[in-house]
């Protein structure tokens, strides 16, 4: 194959990959609301999901059903690593007072290596410890490369509600072993605090995914 030939193959895989979207399963009118604190169900009869890929063979275990509706303040995706050939994407999610955009006034958010840090002004209308208890770092595994789609669509400020499974992963990875766990509590924070969710179903705002 001569070499403008594979510039051109090239060019047209990348031009159908960035017109790639995720496909909407329902729409549902109606705001998602962020009042209620997540819900958290613990399981010890589901099914691992075992997972091989370029990154290794991995064995997903499911601890808990576990439903969260609350508002983004930060996403970040990540493309390094094992953990990201799992969970691409972390959503920094807030919800109670939290929710409302206007405590965007008093508290900022951001990401960085698979974390997320916050400050808080002085006259902030709520104290450090229920920003701890009404907002998480959660490491979203997608069930499906539709929802893998779905992911890279989210913004700051959507409404979201993800259901699925708080999970712990064990695996291989260059033959090396791994794992990764998720916090079961909202109380916690610092290290080991974040959740890792296995996501069968996502809602933005009004769309549906699965």
């Amino acid at each position: 194959m001569k070499k403008n030939n594979i510039i051109l193959l090239i060019l047209l895989l990348l031009i159908i990959s960035a017109c790639e979207k995720a496909v909407v399963s329902t729409n549902i009118s109606g705001e998602i609301s962020t009042n209620e604190d997540p819900e958290q169900q613990f399981v010890d009869d589901v099914d691992d999901i075992i997972i091989n890929n370029d990154s290794g063979k991995f064995s997903i275990s499911p601890v808990a059903e576990y439903d969260i509706s609350a508002r983004v303040v930060s996403a970040r995706s990540y493309s390094r690593k094992w953990t990201a050939s799992l969970s691409p994407m972390d959503l920094a999610l807030v919800w109670g007072r939290l929710g409302e955009r206007g405590m965007d006034d008093y508290i900022s958010y951001k990401q960085r290596n698979r974390w997320y840090f916050y400050r808080y002004s002085h006259d902030c209308p709520v104290d450090n410890n229920y920003i701890i208890t009404h907002s998480s770092n959660n490491h979203i595994i997608p069930a499906s490369y539709n929802l893998s789609l779905a992911l890279k669509n989210i913004k700051k400020n959507d409404h979201v509600r993800v259901e699925g499974y708080l999970v712990r992963i064990t695996g291989f990875s260059k033959k090396r072993k791994v794992n990764w766990g998720t916090s079961t509590t909202r109380k916690d924070s610092g290290d080991r605090s974040c959740e890792l969710i296995y996501a069968k179903t996502i809602r933005v705002n009004e769309r549906v995914y699965r």
